[in-house]
């Protein structure tokens, strides 16, 4: 290797393990509260964990961080993704809107799952288990209609 090359290399792990002491803003995984989606529509078991799996971990203040979360700059590229996606729907917080905006975000909703647009293809490629299958997403879109 020329000289050039190594110092290039070793600049850029001196880089790679410098952003490592830069923290990330994780936010803290609250509990539900009674403002919750599932909890203020008192919704079906089945149709919980899909939204649980699918959704609440970029949608709600209950988010199971994964362990990639804790190196850079993943962790900050997943805390943006997790900001972006709770300003868009917070589950947590969905009985603090007025019936007008629950309607809109449960129309972007539907329309969205349909569309195959959530969960994004970002997420799914890792995390797998939360990719609805074809009845899944009919069976979702369905109880979510009934709420409009």
């Amino acid at each position: 290797m020329k000289k050039a090359t190594l110092v290039y290399l070793f600049i850029l792990i001196i880089v790679l393990v410098g952003i490592q002491f830069i923290p990330t803003n994780h936010n803290p995984n609250i509990p539900a509260g009674p403002d919750d989606f599932l909890i203020l529509n008192n919704t079906p078991v089945q149709i919980g964990k899909m939204l649980k799996t699918s959704c609440y971990n970029c949608h709600s203040e209950q988010i199971n961080y994964p362990w990639y979360s804790n190196f850079q700059p993943a962790g900050w590229l997943l805390d943006k993704h997790i900001r972006e996606g709770m300003a868009e729907l917070n589950f947590s917080e969905f009985g603090n809107l007025s019936g007008r905006m629950k309607k809109m975000k449960l129309e972007s909703m539907i329309k969205q799952i349909e569309q195959e647009k959530m969960p994004i293809p970002s997420y799914t490629l890792i995390h797998r288990d939360a990719i609805l299958s074809d009845s899944e997403r009919k069976e979702l879109t369905t109880y979510l209609k009934t709420l409009n």
